[in-house]
């Protein structure tokens, strides 16, 4: 059980990964549990009990670290025993109104894409004994990017592109940031602050969205309206160094984790995005 919790939380801690083509395979189960055994709690219904058991702990557990609304937790397991020892056969995670490391999402699902998943415990930390690959897709409205922008993390990224600035000598100084969507199209408000001018300066940009390298990117950015001529290749560039998209989708980096984003698009007025994750094995 204890190891479940723990690989959640490796799950959806947010720290250096690297992104790759996360191309995976799913190995033969091994170290099981014999065949009557995994039968005998099947049919007696002891393997039900212990799976409801354990996504109850799981959401527990989640819930000290994040918050969501609607927190779904299936887990499928062979047998309590197997699941003792670290092997279940898949695992989804549904939630929505997500808040997780000051990222904020309107939904996120998690599902694990192999029928063998293989982790043990070796003191506090985590051991994965094979690859763990995982597929997700998340939503993002204009209200929770906006939300994200607002805490300490993303607020730093503003405060390094500004030192940047200035070591360029350049003596526009971002002040603000806001995003909106309308008619499916994205657009990023800069609010800049202008040597000798006392009131902010604002532009209005809008840009495409795609993929690029299993990443998010921003590209043929647009100036929509504003006073402050810029460089448009200089706002290519500003706009992926303050990208909040590529930034939320990290939500999911962790233990040297392959990210690969497979589709991003804006439907709705939504953001929707979905890839696979890969937790590499120890």
């Amino acid at each position: 059980m204890k190891k479940i919790i723990l690989l959640l939380g490796m799950l959806v801690a947010v720290n250096s990964a690297c992104f790759a083509a996360c191309d995976y395979s799913c190995v033969t189960p091994y170290n099981m549990n014999t065949k009557t055994r995994t039968f005998f709690s099947a049919i007696s219904g002891y393997n039900s009990i212990v799976e409801n058991s354990v996504e109850a702990t799981i959401k527990k557990e989640i819930l000290k670290f994040a918050s969501a609304d609607n927190l779904y937790v299936d887990l499928e397991s062979y047998s309590p025993g197997d699941l003792r020892n670290g092997i279940f056969k898949s695992i989804e995670i549904k939630a929505n109104n997500v808040l997780i490391n000051d990222i904020h999402l309107t939904s996120l699902d998690l599902r694990s894409l192999c029928d063998f998943n293989y982790i043990k415990q070796s003191g506090s930390d985590v051991v994965f004994m094979e690859d763990f690959p995982m597929e997700f897709n998340m939503v993002m409205t204009q209200d929770v990017i906006n939300k994200t922008m607002t805490h300490a993390r993303y607020q730093n990224i503003i405060k390094e592109l500004n030192r940047l600035a200035n070591s360029y000598g350049v003596g526009l100084q971002i002040a603000s940031t806001k995003v909106a969507i309308k008619a499916n199209k994205f657009y990023y408000i800069i609010g800049f602050n202008v040597p000798f001018v006392k009131r902010e300066q604002k532009i209005v940009l809008e840009t495409d969205i795609r993929v690029k390298n299993g990443k998010v990117a921003l590209n043929n950015t647009r100036l929509v309206s504003g006073p402050i001529k810029l460089d448009l290749k200089k706002i290519d560039f500003m706009m992926n160094y303050l990208n909040p998209l590529d930034f939320s989708v990290k939500i999911l980096e962790n233990k040297e984790a392959q990210v690969n984003v497979k589709n991003i698009e804006i439907k709705d007025n939504n953001i929707i995005a979905d890839g696979i994750i890969i937790i590499p094995k120890d």
